[in-house]
């Protein structure tokens, strides 16, 4: 119903602006938080991935520390001593992926660009 109305007043639109006039919109600018140039994106995918990283770590780290607690406080009873075992080897093992991640990351970066951070640090040029 809305989208009906908005059809029917869109050639009322149309015919108030003049046909001379090229900016119709008038002048967006991006607000503060947002990438202004290209080059910047680079960094901003950087920043995301560290931020990701650390929170994988914090997280398998908090496995870590919560299946040892467990472990420790199992008192015999094996189905609570296999759970945190469970949980203590799919936190190493997590931390084992995201270590194997970066070096796969970094082999394939060296082949394909003969540098092995290239790919840590990305660069966005422009087209002039």
């Amino acid at each position: 119903m809305k989208i009906k109305k908005l059809l029917k007043a869109l050639p009322l639109y149309v015919a108030v602006v003049p046909p001379s006039r090229n900016d119709v919109v008038g002048t967006l600018s991006a607000p503060q938080s947002v990438i202004e140039k290209p080059q910047q994106a680079g960094s901003f995918m950087s920043a995301i991935i560290s931020f990701i990283v650390v929170i994988a770590g914090v997280y398998a780290l908090w496995q870590l520390l919560t299946g040892g607690l467990g472990y420790i406080t199992s008192n015999g009873d094996k189905a609570k001593v296999q759970e945190s075992t469970q949980k203590i080897l799919m936190a190493i093992l997590g931390l084992f992926v995201i270590g194997a991640s970066f070096i796969i990351a970094a082999v394939v970066s060296r082949l394909l660009f003969g540098n092995s951070s290239v790919i840590f640090s990305p660069t966005l040029k422009t087209v002039n």
